[in-house]
C-alpha cells in the first residue's frame, strides 16, 4: 500500500504519474480523471458499491426561496439528471432518465442501483471517531 490519500488532486497525481495503479474511489472521481483521457475506468466490486449522496438544498427563509425551489426541481428533472451522469458520473434519482449503454459506463443506474449498500449514519456517526483512531493506529501507522 502506497498511500492513504484523502486529497482527489493526490490521488489523481498519484495515478497519473504511475505511483496508484487501483484505489477505492467514487464513480465521479473516476470519471472525472477519465474525462480528461486518462485511462480510468470505474468498476464495482462483486458486493456492490456504497452510496454516496448528494443533496441540494434551499436555504431556510431566503428572500430567494421560490427561485430556490423551482432550481431543486430543475435539478431532479430528466434532462438535468442526463448532464449530472454525463458531467459528474451521478446516478440519476429521476427513474425517467434514460443512459445509452456508454453514458451507463461507471454511473450507478439501473440494476446496479439494486447493489448499492446504503450506510446506516446512526450506527456509524456515534462510533466514528472511536473508528478514525483505530484505522490510524491499526492501517495507516
Amino acid at each position: 500500500m502506497l498511500a492513504y490519500e484523502p486529497s482527489p488532486a493526490k490521488m489523481t497525481e498519484l495515478f497519473q504519474s504511475g505511483q496508484a495503479v487501483v484505489a477505492i474511489w467514487g464513480s465521479g472521481r473516476a470519471k472525472a480523471l477519465a474525462d480528461t483521457g486518462f485511462p480510468a475506468e470505474f468498476v464495482y466490486p462483486k458486493e456492490g458499491g456504497v452510496v454516496l449522496g448528494i443533496a441540494a438544498c434551499p436555504v431556510a427563509g431566503s428572500k430567494n426561496d421560490k427561485e430556490a425551489q423551482a432550481f431543486v426541481q430543475f435539478l431532479v428533472t430528466p434532462e438535468a439528471q442526463v448532464v449530472l451522469a454525463k458531467g459528474a458520473g451521478a446516478g440519476p434519482v429521476n427513474m425517467n432518465v434514460k443512459l445509452s449503454p456508454e453514458e451507463q459506463k461507471g454511473v450507478p443506474y439501473g440494476d446496479q442501483v439494486k447493489q448499492l449498500t446504503t450506510i446506516d449514519w446512526d450506527v456509524v456517526n456515534p462510533a466514528r471517531e472511536e473508528w478514525n483512531k483505530r484505522w490510524t493506529r491499526e492501517i495507516e501507522r
